[in-house]
């Protein structure tokens, strides 16, 4: 089934720079490595809540489990770098994101992506300071 191309859609987008490539996701590096330290502070205010000797085990399986899904995807993309490059933070802030729906703002991509750990964070403080109160 063909669906129509809505051109309003594509009106704003500007093409992206010729040396950039396609292969790296469009976000800066930094904000995956953002998200990365988010989870993993995460599994540590959660270990120093409620870790002891028996779930010793279970917290690396998470910890491996969490570094594989962050260790995967940037290999991947080194298997076939294709050309260009990824984009420098500059460039990042000033483009923002291409999205099927128009250009983002930088800030509204970092917001975005930046949410899920700092709420994941809150609430494990507040589940940890829960239970050193009790």
């Amino acid at each position: 089934m063909n669906m129509p191309i809505h051109a309003q859609a594509f009106a704003a987008a500007r093409p992206l720079r010729r040396n950039r490539g396609e292969h790296v996701f469009d976000l800066h590096p930094s904000l995956h490595i953002g998200v990365f330290a988010g989870f993993f502070a995460y599994l540590g205010i959660m270990w120093a809540a409620f870790g002891e000797k028996g779930l010793a085990i279970p917290f690396v399986i998470f910890a491996v489990f969490l570094a594989a899904a962050f260790a995967v995807p940037a290999w991947w993309a080194r298997v076939a770098p294709g050309e260009g490059r990824a984009p420098s933070f500059a460039e990042f802030m000033e483009e923002g994101l291409p999205t099927e729906t128009g250009p983002l703002a930088a800030g509204g991509v970092i917001v975005q992506v930046m949410i899920m750990p700092v709420m994941l964070m809150v609430w494990g403080l507040i589940v940890a300071a829960i239970r050193f109160a009790v």
